[in-house]
């Protein structure tokens, strides 16, 4: 089994930042005329901590290189992407090449019709998710498009860390339209069919509206039914309410029930920590733009969820976060948020975060980053984790950027956590 590089109780606190695994990126931008782009990351780390089974500490030294290439023939209507990545463990076994997404597509000169084979990410579903295989997009009329898509997931062929537990093959179609009840409208249907379980037939419904004789508040739902199983998975439906030109308002309230088979449904970062199954919690949200360089977002959550099957709680999230703008004119941008989590009656979390990106003189970018959480029984640990990131990017020559960081953190895994971040990234293309 692959280690983690990574300890459980620094993620957690990455994790409660918001942070989330990506794929690449989901739409591809593609040349007007024949030619190709994409960029090169090279990025080695050390030294990178791990706890050993028989929790001792071993240093890891990892190497990195990432690629994205774009491709496109638009007389042929034709394009190609892909973004991978390679790992090797300079003092160990641990090597993966990871392929994120390699697909050619197809379109018409009126866009009207795209067809792409390969690897991609599906995001017809509730979730997206890597897919080996089709999908293809019609659009009939304006305002009216459906897509269907059908592929195999084998869990030995996807990368980390996204591996999933079950290979599974999955298919689908999707109606979309800005046409019917003066909405944003979709409704689809999806097999999904896992090699060590039964199969799932799936039905979503989403809906996006301005509510009828307003022009200040919308509402939105996406829902999903597991038609074989009867079963509610999923349910989500707020209003957005725009009260003055400064200040925003959005009440949502969501409800999801996990198959316990299909565990990609887990769809709130931090109460799957907690829950095992069932989720109810409505949420409040404010943003509020006092001044042209300051916006202040705020929201609350309170939530029934299950920790053990048959026991259920209820628990709190509370967050409060600062976008800062006002030294634009010398390239300064800053934000910093707080969190508080109380789960179970011994659950809790409570959090801060800060970073600041300073650009001295055209090429050279300053960066630093601090995040503090304080935790118990969230991971079976209790205790404080810091972490400060200070590092910079500088333009060496046109397309090359050297980029450096050096990283601290303390945890009740690592009293002491020092690593250095040395990359270099290479932007090309050749045009026609």
């Amino acid at each position: 089994m692959k280690r983690a590089l990574i300890p459980v109780s620094f993620m957690i606190l990455i994790t409660l930042l918001g942070e989330r695994a990506a794929f690449g990126q989901e739409e591809m931008i593609r040349p007007r005329s024949l030619g190709f782009f994409g960029n090169t990351l090279s990025l080695f780390q050390a030294p990178s901590p791990i706890l050993q089974p028989d929790r001792s500490r071993k240093n890891l030294y990892p190497f990195y290189q990432y690629l994205e290439l774009n491709a496109a023939s638009p007389a042929n209507g034709l394009s190609f992407n892909t973004f991978m990545r390679y790992r090797d463990i300079f003092n160990g076994e641990d090597e993966s090449f990871d392929v994120y997404n390699a697909f050619i597509q197809y379109s018409n000169e009126s866009n009207t019709f795209d067809v792409r084979l390969g690897r991609q990410i599906i995001t017809e579903s509730v979730t997206f998710f890597l897919l080996d295989g089709g999908s293809v997009s019609y659009k009939p009329v304006d305002g009216i498009e459906l897509v269907a898509y059908g592929g195999y997931q084998d869990k030995d062929l996807q990368p980390e860390p996204e591996r999933p537990s079950n290979s599974f093959a999955a298919a689908g179609i999707k109606l979309k339209s800005s046409k019917i009840l003066g909405a944003l409208f979709s409704v689809g249907y999806e097999f999904y069919n896992p090699q060590d379980f039964s199969s799932r037939n799936f039905v979503n419904i989403s809906l996006n509206r301005a509510i009828p004789f307003t022009d200040f508040a919308d509402f939105y739902s996406l829902a999903e039914i597991d038609v074989g199983e009867g079963n509610l998975g999923l349910l989500t439906t707020g209003v957005g309410i725009t009260l003055t030109k400064t200040l925003y308002l959005n009440l949502e309230y969501d409800n999801y029930n996990l198959d316990e088979e299909r565990k990609e449904v887990q769809l709130d970062p931090i109460y799957d920590i907690f829950s095992v199954g069932r989720l109810n919690q409505a949420k409040v949200g404010v943003t509020f733009i006092p001044a042209n360089f300051l916006e202040v977002q705020a929201s609350y959550a309170y939530s029934h969820y299950d920790i053990l099957d048959g026991i259920d709680t209820n628990g709190n999230i509370a967050r409060l976060g600062f976008s800062w703008d006002f030294w634009r004119d010398i390239g300064l941008t800053a934000f910093n948020g707080f969190y508080f989590i109380d789960g179970r009656d011994k659950d809790h979390a409570f959090g801060l975060n800060f970073n600041l990106n300073e650009e001295i003189y055209n090429g050279l970018n300053l960066q630093f980053a601090f995040a503090y959480a304080n935790y118990k029984k969230i991971t079976n640990q209790s205790g404080n984790a810091f972490s400060y990131i200070m590092g910079f990017e500088y333009l060496l020559i046109k397309d090359l950027i050297l980029k450096a960081d050096v990283e601290l953190n303390t945890n009740p895994d690592f009293n002491q956590d020092a690593r250095v971040d040395l990359g270099l990234s290479y932007y090309f293309s050749g045009r026609k």
